[in-house]
């Protein structure tokens, strides 16, 4: 098998499997912004396979905003793989704003003159998306430690292997073809990689429950109990009045830098089995989201209390554990629609808060 006829192999394929994942997302999770950004991932990266060989003047000028946003949008689907709560925002739009603008402005004169010229503004774009690679992969090993998700824990690890080589070869036959004329063996190389990358993320997912992955269904997980022999229920019993005694204290919620360990050495309870609990039990997916449901509740209290309409938000959200106002404010707003202090002067229209 040549060179060529190999390319052609795994770039269909990976195009075959790219566009069966986004009918697919459409079809089950088309609802959710995970859904819906795995879907334009999918397109974007399967016009990209094609923008990289097509020679078809329309083919190229028609996916050409795919394949310019492709690397953008891969970086916001997978922020949406590993944040629970996350949506899109002003950052996120307005970087991919600024690459289209940028990537028309760059590549568009090549593509209507058929001119070749190239410019350091070509690298600039590749630093741009080594740095977004650099980034997810950095976003999902940092929230493996909290993440309740055994299975999600595993596959962090594997999607941050598997996004390391992708954008490593891409990265690379893109500054091959800033240089010169493309290079069959790297073009090959490029298809086999991101081929490998889509069929094994499919089937690492596939093997994962549905909700357990990145689109949780709108259910309560089964019981802990469910899930034990019966030597072990009364373990697990005991373990979720310990936890929920250690919630209804309170003072502990609030523990600055709290990780699930602390929280294990606190309670006394093994950390796999904290995990599980939180999980099953609370229906929480993440030990993050776990605390600041408690720690919103008891800012809410402490925002509408008269007494304290002079203290300091920033001191708040230092007594609550947060070691300083950007957390508290995000966290705040996910669960609220609003800031803390949009909050505070709207509460002469809210009517009594019961406590957390």
């Amino acid at each position: 098998m040549d060179l060529l006829t190999f390319d052609a192999v795994f770039r269909y394929g990976a195009v075959t499997s790219l566009l069966l994942i986004a009918v697919l997302l459409l079809r089950d999770h088309r609802a959710s912004w995970p859904g819906r950004l795995g879907i334009a991932s999918a397109l974007c990266t399967a016009a990209y396979l094609f923008c990289s060989i097509t020679d078809n003047f329309w083919v190229e000028v028609l996916l050409l905003p795919a394949c310019i946003a492709n690397s953008v949008v891969l970086w916001i689907f997978g922020l949406s793989l590993f944040e629970d709560r996350f949506k899109p925002g002003g950052v996120h739009w307005g970087l991919l704003g600024f690459i289209l603008i940028f990537g028309f402005w760059r590549v568009a004169p090549d593509v209507f003159t058929g001119a070749q010229e190239h410019s350091v503004f070509d690298n600039l774009h590749q630093l741009i998306v080594i740095g977004l690679a650099v980034h997810l992969g950095w976003v999902a090993w940092r929230g493996r430690a909290d993440d309740l998700l055994e299975a999600r824990r595993r596959f962090r690890l594997y999607f941050i292997s598997f996004l390391v080589l992708m954008m490593s070869v891409v990265s690379i036959y893109e500054l091959a073809v800033d240089i010169g004329p493309a290079f069959v063996p790297i073009q090959a190389l490029q298809s086999f990689a991101i081929w490998l990358v889509v069929v094994s993320l499919v089937v690492r997912a596939a093997s994962l429950a549905p909700d357990a992955m990145f689109f949780p269904e709108s259910r309560q997980p089964p019981s802990v109990e469910d899930n034990l022999p019966s030597a072990a229920v009364q373990v697990a019993q005991r373990d979720l009045a310990v936890l929920k005694a250690w919630i209804d204290n309170g003072e502990g919620l609030f523990t600055p830098s709290l990780t699930i360990g602390g929280l294990g050495e606190q309670v006394k309870i093994p950390e796999h089995r904290l995990r599980r609990m939180i999980n099953q039990e609370l229906n929480f997916r993440n030990f993050n989201d776990f605390l600041n449901q408690y720690r919103v509740e008891e800012a809410k209290m402490r925002l509408r209390d008269p007494d304290l309409a002079r203290l300091p938000i920033l001191t708040i959200a230092m007594d609550l554990g947060y070691g300083s106002i950007g957390p508290f404010n995000r966290a705040f707003k996910e669960r609220e629609g609003m800031t803390p202090s949009a909050y505070r002067l709207g509460t002469s229209d809210l009517g009594p808060l019961q406590p957390a």
